[in-house]
């Protein structure tokens, strides 16, 4: 058969796209950030490459971007680029000379005070129980009482003391342990007076005014005002990214239903999360998250350890590989890895192990009845403002989901402009594939984190028939279609016709083109 022309090639080097349906993020860092291991990345199964603007400059991030685009082109994988903001992660400023330790005893006392300056500085006193941190608004939220965890809270303090007007504060001691330059520091149930986009994210985001990336992370929101901050910064800079707000603090989980109000997708960001609340809250607080982000239509990506022994092992730890497998029966559409793309001895190997342990999950999810049950009430549909599609889109996307259930086709295909409608498909947990066409670029880039969605690029919206045959091309390739199968053809919009939505049902032919 002859493939039209406006059909993309999917080249045999590629892995199959498809393979797991949850999709997997990995960022990239020093061990991955060359275009040979990005494109190893690509092949082994990425979705989503994390750019995470805590570490390295602008000029290392577009060189990675550049790699990125050119795996794009080469290899045919429509991966997405996720820029991670920094945020006000708060850190201790130069407290000991070189790389040694500060040790801390059970109940000894420690000054607190502000840098003279963003840099760090170091202490007048090498050796001395002085604490310096540069954030001045951390001395704002300090009072009598309040505890301050240091370096991922293996350390923990309390505010004896606090003078705000001075930046200062004094600290006693409340378990032995070392503190080391620049760890950082938490405020449990504190920090509210610093803001979630900071001076330093202004500055970042003019670097994606050259480098376009599918989604923007903002860190440490509390509340919807802060995503309606970074949407006008965006704005203002004619970027059209897509907002994930990384869920990592108390207040985001009691504003929740706000936050999810304003964003495009949520990222249970584990690390902070489990510092400031009870190690044994943090399970529950995932499963609520992904809950709430399936009844609301959006997508959200699990992150944090997820496999992070393999950053010095081959293999993860059997609890790291169950915590994978119950992330995807809990529902979450993304898994993300972190250091161990970034930093790790052998990034390929641990997407390599993600992927399967996706699939192990997906494969147990669509043979255990009671788990699919459960995995399907979850998603839910709010009633308002439902994976920011139409009303109309919402009514023509549940029956697409009827439909499968009733006719039990082999395919579902939707044609969108924006996305939306085949985000929206996604979150109903379709037991057979989606392929998602369009002709803009930046849908078919963000569609990359869609749970269960292939988007394929088309290079004109045309009629009905001509669309759908790159559907069926792609199908036909993986042998996924037979004469007589049904395919669903949902249209989010229609050439020439805003505001139209079309619904079709296919069945295919004999030679495997669309028959009336």
């Amino acid at each position: 058969m002859t493939r039209p022309s406006n059909s993309p090639s999917v080249p045999a080097s590629a892995e199959p796209p498809g393979s797991t349906r949850t999709k997997i993020v990995a960022t990239i860092g020093p061990a991955s950030r060359d275009y040979d291991s990005i494109r190893r990345l690509a092949i082994a199964g990425v979705d989503v490459f994390r750019l995470n603007f805590s570490h390295g400059t602008h000029a290392e991030h577009a060189e990675v971007w550049n790699h990125i685009r050119r795996v794009r082109e080469e290899t045919g994988r429509s991966v997405a680029v996720l820029m991670d903001l920094s945020g006000p992660k708060i850190r201790l400023g130069t407290i000991v000379p070189g790389d040694e330790a500060l040790e801390c005893q059970v109940d000894e006392r420690f000054e607190l005070t502000c840098a003279d300056s963003v840099d760090f500085d170091a202490p007048e006193k090498p050796g001395s129980k002085s604490l310096v941190c540069p954030v001045e608004e951390l001395f704002e939220d300090l009072e009598a009482g309040q505890r301050v965890l240091f370096a991922d809270g293996t350390l923990t303090m309390t505010v004896v003391e606090a003078w705000p007007g001075q930046r200062r504060a004094i600290l006693k001691n409340l378990m032995p342990g070392r503190l080391r330059n620049r760890q950082g520091i938490n405020l449990p149930g504190g920090g509210g007076r610093i803001k979630a986009l900071t001076a330093k994210d202004i500055v970042d985001l003019d670097w994606a005014i050259e480098h376009p990336v599918s989604f923007i992370a903002l860190s440490f929101v509390r509340q919807a005002a802060d995503v309606r901050q970074l949407r006008m910064e965006l704005k203002q800079r004619n970027i059209s990214a897509r907002i994930i707000a990384k869920i990592e603090k108390p207040a985001a989980l009691g504003n929740l239903d706000a936050i999810l109000e304003e964003v495009d997708a949520l990222m249970v960001a584990r690390g902070d999360l489990g510092v400031e609340l009870d190690i044994a809250q943090v399970p529950a607080a995932q499963k609520r998250i992904i809950a709430e982000a399936a009844r609301a239509g959006l997508p959200v990506i699990t992150a944090t350890q997820m496999l992070g022994s393999m950053e010095f092992s081959s293999i993860p730890t059997r609890a790291e590989a169950a915590d994978v497998f119950n992330a995807v029966l809990d529902g979450t559409d993304a898994v993300m890895l972190s250091g161990e793309t970034a930093v790790g001895r052998d990034p390929v190997l641990a997407v390599r192990t993600m992927s399967q342990i996706v699939q192990r999950a997906e494969a147990f999810a669509s043979t255990d009845e009671k788990v699919g049950r459960r995995v399907a009430s979850v998603h839910t549909m709010r009633t308002t403002n439902w994976a920011r599609v139409t009303p109309i889109t919402a009514a023509m996307v549940h029956t697409v989901a009827e439909l499968v259930k009733q006719i039990q086709p082999r395919l579902v295909v939707v044609v969108t402009r924006s996305g939306l409608a085949a985000f929206a498909l996604s979150k109903l947990r379709l037991d057979i594939p989606i392929v998602a066409l369009s002709d803009n670029p930046d849908a078919i880039k963000a569609l990359a984190l869609a749970w269960g969605v292939e988007p394929l690029p088309l290079t004109r919206y045309g009629e009905p028939d001509e669309n759908l045959q790159v559907a069926l091309d792609w199908a036909m390739d993986r042998a996924l279609l037979e004469p007589g199968d049904k395919v669903v053809h949902l249209r989010g919009a229609i050439a020439n016709k805003p505001g139209h939505n079309a619904l079709y049902i296919h069945e295919v032919g004999p030679d495997l083109r669309p028959k009336a």
